[in-house]
């Protein structure tokens, strides 16, 4: 799918334009990576090849940052077996990296994802922990249009992993992972 035919994401509803005004000054909405993934030599869809933040991943249309955020969640839990959204923020801002405040996080994600329970496996923990992360990384409020835009663009045993449904939309029995 071309970037052309990806929906603009919302940065929020009318209740929010305050936050909108602050968010536009965050380095994670500059970059349109609103998780703040660092630089990396991975082959992002729709990585900004020669950008100019020297530390931080830059993408050509917000959705990309975001379905690059919601692929390393997945990682996260399925391939490193993190259990705990705890687990899951230090592995994301190690205590070192100036940016871990629990607090923050568990107050940005307590609507949907409680901060020591068990992972759910399915997308409205997934777009609770991603939107909480959001929040805390760059003042972004992620909708839940631009969740699904942006995963509708994950590879599909990422995909799967969240909503257990076949490559035809059938539920499933087992699900690799948890």
């Amino acid at each position: 799918m071309c970037s052309s035919q990806i929906p603009m994401m919302t940065m929020m509803n009318a209740s929010e334009n305050n936050a909108a005004v602050s968010a536009q000054q965050t380095r994670g909405y500059r970059n349109r990576n609103p998780f703040n993934i660092r630089k990396t030599n991975s082959k992002w869809a729709g990585k900004v090849l020669h950008g100019t933040d020297p530390a931080f991943e830059q993408f050509d249309l917000m959705v990309w940052g975001v379905r690059a955020g919601l692929y390393l969640l997945t990682k996260y839990v399925r391939d490193y077996r993190l259990r705990t959204v705890k687990q899951i923020i230090h592995r994301w801002a190690p205590d070192g990296d100036g940016t871990n405040n629990e607090k923050a996080y568990y107050d940005a994600m307590r609507k949907g994802a409680s901060f020591s329970n068990q992972v759910q496996q399915n997308k409205g923990w997934l777009y609770a922990v991603a939107a909480g992360m959001c929040r805390v990384e760059s003042r972004y409020f992620l909708t839940s249009a631009g969740f699904e835009s942006a995963f509708k663009l994950l590879p599909y045993p990422m995909k799967c992993f969240w909503c257990r449904l076949s490559p035809e939309g059938q539920e499933r029995e087992e699900v690799d992972g948890l």
